[in-house]
């Protein structure tokens, strides 16, 4: 009689935690995610996906899906301050720097070309969806991991420090964020530093007067620099739904909670946001944060495996955590799938931590550095001229966009079986 197989564990029913069980499900694989909240969180975050990301979504059978529930923009720009104009408004401030991230012209946007935009909490809900129909998994809210105690064969957790609810499994998963408990558990050090200036993140409802051709816009200014990014497929004569991230400088002394005041808010869209005055901005959600640059020292201890923000937190000046998270999903599921179903080495968990973290330290961590530091630049006009990374893509031809997108399809997503056949595994 064959002894079924014990579940993959995962904490954190995350867009990561979620796509690493809808993986492992659909592939047969028995998984247990447990989720600390009552219910599918919330938070103002993610929402654009590029080539590499919309790559592992399309080999895992769920692009088109996403995208459905979706839409796709054309790329990213850097703009300065919007100036007052005519009608009493303001229009959008000059673009310093563009990057396309599909061709001119090209209306259809196929994978894996363009920004595909979706929430992260409405990818949540699609992925826990999809993994839960594959009938593998299961998911259980109001639970949190509160111990872990390694064996050779399996690993048990308990939850809610409660004497009777423990679980036994295969492997278990950390992707349970940022403040991740599980890390803290294994006691794995999360080294970097915490950026001085907080964010204030809201949904907003504006109006679209014009067409900015690139949806996604960097606003540089030294205090109050702001990422403005569409929800909502944008509509010219219309209100859609935009995210719309503003710096505060650190010298700045008011409480979250003040920062957070509708009063406080319309003030900083009155700096930064284009658009007709009265600008009409009606706010959905809102909330106050901080930003770091982290990684772990381990993403692998014995059976546990971390993935996602429980393993690498970066300031989101270019929309890359929740896509390297995902993408630490694609190469965790595919290592654990070789592992429980194709009796390969658990080494192959040892050179995915390697991997990853490697993929943060190379590529990730500085660039989003950099995208951050160009942002608040004393000068926006000096820096167009002074940056050769802005000076570069002011006219890029189609050789020179190939050249610069080469990392984010070479170096971040991770090849687990070309790495297992390297080492011999």
């Amino acid at each position: 009689m064959t002894t079924p197989m014990l579940p993959v564990l995962i904490a954190g029913a995350g867009p990561v935690g979620c796509f690493i069980a809808y993986r492992l499900g659909k592939a047969g694989v028995p998984v247990q995610i447990f989720e600390k909240e009552a219910e599918l969180p919330y938070s103002p975050r993610a929402v654009g996906y590029y080539g590499a990301t919309q790559n592992v979504f399309q080999d895992a059978g769920l692009y088109e899906l996403i995208r459905s529930e979706g839409f796709v923009t054309t790329g990213l720009c850097w703009r300065q301050l919007p100036t007052p104009n005519s009608e009493g408004g303001k229009s959008l401030g000059r673009m310093i720097a563009h990057q396309p991230l599909c061709a001119p012209g090209d209306t259809v946007r196929a994978c894996p070309s363009g920004l595909l935009n979706l929430r992260q909490s409405e990818l949540t809900k699609l992925l826990l969806r999809e993994a839960l129909a594959t009938g593998n998994v299961s998911v259980s809210f109001s639970r949190e991991v509160t111990s872990i105690e390694q064996k050779d064969d399996c690993v048990h957790i308990g939850l809610n420090d409660s004497p009777e609810l423990h679980v036994t499994g295969s492997y278990l998963v950390g992707a349970d964020g940022g403040k991740s408990r599980v890390r803290k558990i294994l006691g794995t050090p999360c080294l970097g530093h915490t950026w001085p200036e907080r964010l204030i993140s809201t949904d907003v409802h504006l109006y679209n007067e014009v067409d900015p051709v690139y949806h996604t816009m960097y606003i540089m200014d030294t205090k109050n620099y702001t990422i403005m990014t569409p929800l909502t497929e944008p509509k010219v004569g219309q209100r859609s739904l935009w995210r719309c991230t503003i710096a505060i400088p650190p010298e700045d002394e008011r409480t979250d909670d003040e920062l957070a005041q509708e009063a406080a808010i319309q003030d900083l869209y009155e700096q930064v946001v284009p658009g007709p005055r009265p600008l009409q901005a009606e706010i959905s959600t809102k909330t106050v944060y901080r930003i770091h640059q982290r990684l772990v020292t381990t993403m692998r201890k014995g059976r546990c495996v971390l993935a996602g923000d429980a393993a690498h937190l970066n300031n989101p000046y270019g929309a890359m955590g929740l896509n390297t998270g995902l993408l630490d999903g694609d190469a965790l599921a595919e290592a654990l799938l070789m592992v429980l179903q194709e009796g390969k080495s658990e080494e192959l968990l040892t050179i995915y931590s390697d991997e990853r973290r490697r993929v943060y330290q190379k590529f990730v961590d500085p660039t989003t550095t950099a995208n951050k530091l160009r942002l608040h630049s004393p000068n926006a006009e000096a820096a167009a001229a002074d940056d050769e990374y802005f000076r570069t893509l002011q006219n890029p031809t189609p050789e020179v966009l190939a050249e610069l997108a080469k990392p984010y399809f070479e170096i971040w997503r991770t090849d687990m079986r070309a790495l297992a056949e390297k080492f011999g595994l």
